[in-house]
């Protein structure tokens, strides 16, 4: 039983490490910066989950899972807020083209223009 829990565990950790490759790549070769935040931020959780599950099938210890289990939630946590607040800045400091509708523009004047009026 000890070897086929090595596989999975081996198997878990390349593709753990190969979503966070391609996370990289995707960072680097996308143009826009919507596409670039969306390759940083979807990827490596993927990724830091698929190795962390690995780590915990591989070691079996009961420390290094609930590290890993905090690293995983820690993850989950930070990678949306960070990607929201840096997705914000970047649309108040360049104001990229959009492809669709602007609705952060949308809502940002309903509130300027219900500041006014108090």
């Amino acid at each position: 039983m000890g070897s086929v829990a090595d596989v999975i565990a081996g198997a878990l950790l390349v593709f753990g490490a190969a979503l966070i490759l391609l996370a990289g790549v995707g960072v680097w070769r996308f143009d826009d910066i919507y596409a670039r935040m969306h390759a940083a931020a979807k990827a490596p959780t993927l990724g830091i989950f698929a190795i962390a599950l690995g780590v915990s099938l591989s070691v079996r210890s009961v420390v290094v899972t609930v590290t890993a289990l905090l690293v995983v939630v820690l993850q989950l946590v930070t990678g949306p807020v960070g990607t929201h607040l840096l997705g914000r800045a970047v649309y108040r400091r360049l104001r990229p083209p959009l492809t669709g509708v602007d609705e952060l523009a949308r809502d940002e004047e309903a509130r300027d223009e219900k500041a006014r009026d108090r």
